[in-house]
């Protein structure tokens, strides 16, 4: 089959976690398909861009004259490529291409990836759905606007990393110190996971030589600043890494002996074994996760929603403790993690389960314009450029 990938960028870096997901899953698919990789949007994902199945970018705004150079455009791709599968990793390239003519015939795969359930009763439609968490999956699985059959739960999608080479390496790891990572966008996003890191180093500092090492982009210069405050009130050491190495913050996880992470700057950590801990409402530290509360968290994707139990929220702090303190403790909690990204995260078995979401929307595919309706509130807000 030829599947064709889409997604957006309008206005951000576009190396957040969805173009990641996208990154991985075209891999593993063009392991049996021709896949092709298009953006839209004010600038391409420089995620994206380094794919060897990348075609290109149409850049077009969020609008009725955006639709239009869409459609023009993406004609000439369809003529070249006659995709058997049009796959959006987004719910604005699943508005971009749904009034394209050329594709009417095109069945239309939507990853939903990860994020907190919809606000309204109703969301946006596809042939196939494809959701990264559970707590996703019930959402559209329980709601009468959709034929649960359409939805599938593939939460595997990072591809299992290596440390760089110790040539490549910029930083040197402090071999004196117990350094806690965390990678994410700054000032935007994820504010609480960085506030509650800081609490946690701050407390671990107490009894322990500990660092924090935080990398990525900068989103909002003036909320980031209020964030580095935060962490100077408390008398956190920390380093920031913000700069272009940002991009691919994973290379630096060799300097983690602990990452902070949430969604998939938590699987990719874990994928290399490193003992992780994840955020949690109803708490002002991050979790440290396990086999045992490790399903509570891949409930809600591994976010800022997810909720502890009594134990953990009791054991928390000693259970760190006990693998700074004990050699062997760490090295079983390494093994239990790589476990869990065996497991759950890595996209080595992933290709059969893409298949199966090809081959159904392929069988059911929907009448354009019926789908064209039951997103119909979208597309009204995307041509208004809401």
């Amino acid at each position: 089959m030829n599947i064709l990938f889409l997604a957006s960028n309008d206005g951000g870096n576009g190396v957040g976690g969805h173009y990641n997901s996208l990154n991985q899953v075209c891999n593993e698919v063009a392991k049996e398909h021709k896949t092709k990789i298009l953006t839209f949007g004010s600038a391409t994902s420089p995620v994206l861009a380094q794919n060897k199945h990348f075609s290109g970018h149409i850049q077009a705004a969020k609008s009725l004259s955006g639709l239009f150079k869409v459609k023009n455009e993406l004609k000439k791709v369809v003529k070249e490529f006659n995709p058997d599968i049009v796959h959006c990793f987004d719910s604005q390239s699943l508005n971009r291409i749904l009034p394209v003519p050329s594709l009417f015939n095109v069945p239309v795969v939507f990853n939903k990836c990860g994020g907190k359930n919809p606000l309204k009763s109703n969301y946006q439609h596809a042939d196939s759905i494809v959701v990264f968490s559970p707590e996703n999956q019930d959402w559209f699985t329980e709601n009468p606007h959709y034929n649960k059959e359409d939805i599938f739960l593939i939460p595997n999608r990072v591809q299992k990393l290596e440390f760089i080479d110790e040539s490549l390496r910029k930083e040197q790891k402090k071999q004196d110190k117990i350094t806690f990572v965390r990678i994410s966008r700054l000032g935007g996003a994820y504010e609480k996971t960085l506030l509650d890191t800081f609490n946690l180093v701050a407390k671990l500092s107490e009894k322990y030589p500990v660092e924090l090492i935080v990398i990525g982009r900068i989103q909002d210069r003036e909320r980031f600043e209020k964030l580095v405050k935060a962490g100077e009130d408390k008398n956190v050491p920390v380093t920031y890494i913000t700069d272009d190495r940002a991009v691919k913050g994973s290379d630096f996880l060799y300097l983690a002996d602990f990452v902070v992470g949430t969604g998939r700057s938590f699987m990719e950590a874990t994928s290399l074994g490193i003992p992780s801990l994840t955020p949690v409402q109803n708490a002002d530290y991050p979790m440290l996760v396990n086999s045992r509360n490790f399903q509570n968290y891949l409930n809600t994707n591994f976010s800022e929603r997810n909720i502890a139990d009594d134990y953990s929220l009791s054991y928390n702090i000693s259970n760190i403790e006990q693998l700074i303190e004990s050699k062997e403790k760490y090295a079983q909690a390494k093994d239990e993690t790589l476990t869990i990204f065996k497991d759950f995260f890595g996209t080595e078995s992933i290709l059969p389960k893409y298949n199966a979401v090809y081959k159904y929307a392929l069988q059911n595919r929907k009448p354009r314009m019926s789908l064209i309706t039951s997103n119909l509130q979208y597309l009204f807000k995307f041509i208004l450029g809401k």
